[in-house]
């Protein structure tokens, strides 16, 4: 897997938080899509999956997590809104993630996980936030090998000073 240092931009995201199995990732997506479109928001990304949990440590239906997706703002009556029922909404501040691609199902994700969370220890950074997975929109009739997911893990370069 390539692996790459990345700055992410702020942004305003609307989600939705889980205590329940990955395996409904594809209608927790739908619904926060749903709820979006329902509160008059507009997506402006890619959804995503965050988790700081260990998935080896929780049962399969006792994963933490939110599903969301960016949206371009998040006002209501000309306020910022912090919740609109369901969805929470909130804005995630610019900061620096190690980036790379996992290609294919989730049954080996967690290897993808531990070889970003040992590049990220071997090259001097701190892991200063949870797992974010950005799921890349792909075909129905896209074979599962060439599906694409991002990961993103947020860091921070504690190593000899950088050009």
């Amino acid at each position: 897997m390539d692996i790459i240092e990345k700055k992410i931009p702020e942004q305003k995201v609307a989600y939705v938080p889980h205590i329940d199995s990955f395996s409904k990732l594809p209608e927790f997506i739908e619904e926060v899509a749903d709820l979006i479109k329902e509160n008059g928001l507009e997506a402006v990304g890619f959804p995503y999956g965050s988790y700081d949990n260990d998935l080896e440590e929780h049962a399969e239906n006792d994963q933490i997590f939110e599903v969301g997706m960016p949206i371009k703002d998040f006002y209501n009556d000309g306020k910022p809104a912090g919740r609109m029922g369901k969805l929470g909404l909130k804005e995630i501040t610019e900061h620096t993630v190690l980036a790379g691609r996992h290609f294919g199902s989730h049954k080996n994700f967690n290897e993808s996980i531990k070889e970003m969370v040992n590049y990220a220890l071997e090259n001097h950074y701190d892991i200063v936030g949870p797992i974010t997975e950005i799921y890349i929109p792909a075909n129905p009739d896209t074979p599962i090998e060439q599906t694409q997911t991002e990961i993103h893990l947020p860091v921070i370069y504690m190593g000899p000073k950088r050009d």
